[in-house]
């Protein structure tokens, strides 16, 4: 997907003194890149409030929503860590390729995949490089062409939705590493965006040292518009 380039704010939900909350737009890299999270938050956040913009935890190019940036080191390290030992809780809503059963409770996928970057011939890696996976997926919505899934990740391995995902012959709708491009096409002429259908709409974690906070957004409104009766 490419980079929104008329984006030159982020979406702030809150900050402190050491940590940003954002509402990640698709399409924008979080580092390493032009127009990326830390250049934008450089430019967007007064001058002498912070001593730099330290991302602390993975979010896909492709994937929008809740990301927490310190903006000083120690709390960077603070932060990481808790992503690191998996006490930071993060759910994704994302919609799926195909029909999948309606499901009150969790699910889990647990096969084993890489923790690298692979792509749609071979989605769980090789063989010596597959690690333990968890992710936990509860259907909210179906219909004969779509699935809104629910996701809560319990490790956190490079591209895991999206994997187990693709993985399940449910591949995320728009995502062109592990899905079908002639069928993200197809979907992106009839809904108008070609962005990839995954979202972290929830983060729990501990700020500042003290009890767990929980952010959240609102689902996107192109995922429900899939989903319409």
């Amino acid at each position: 997907m490419k980079p929104n380039n008329n984006a030159h704010k982020l979406p702030l939900i809150e900050k402190s003194k050491n940590w940003v909350v954002i509402n990640k737009p698709a399409g924008i890299s979080v580092h390493n890149e032009a127009g990326d999270v830390r250049s934008l938050l450089k430019k967007q956040l007064a001058p002498g409030t912070f001593s730099d913009i330290y991302p602390v935890h993975r979010l896909d190019k492709e994937t929008s929503g809740i990301l927490v940036v310190a903006t000083e080191a120690e709390t960077a390290a603070s932060l990481a860590e808790q992503f690191q030992k998996h006490t930071a809780e993060k759910f994704y809503y994302a919609v799926l390729r195909g029909a999948m059963p309606v499901a009150n409770e969790f699910q889990e996928w647990a096969t084993p995949i890489s923790d690298k970057a692979e792509g749609r011939k071979n989605p769980q890696g090789l063989l010596k490089d597959r690690v333990p996976a968890k992710t936990l997926y509860k259907v909210l919505k179906s219909n004969k062409y779509f699935s809104l899934v629910e996701f809560q990740l319990l490790t956190g391995r490079q591209h895991q939705i999206r994997k187990h995902a693709a993985l399940a012959k449910h591949a995320i709708v728009g995502d062109t590493r592990y899905g079908d491009q002639k069928y993200n096409d197809r979907m992106a002429g009839i809904y108008g965006t070609n962005r990839m259908f995954l979202h972290a709409f929830r983060l729990r974690l501990s700020l500042d040292g003290g009890q767990a906070q929980t952010f959240e957004t609102p689902i996107p409104p192109e995922f429900t518009r899939m989903l319409q009766d």
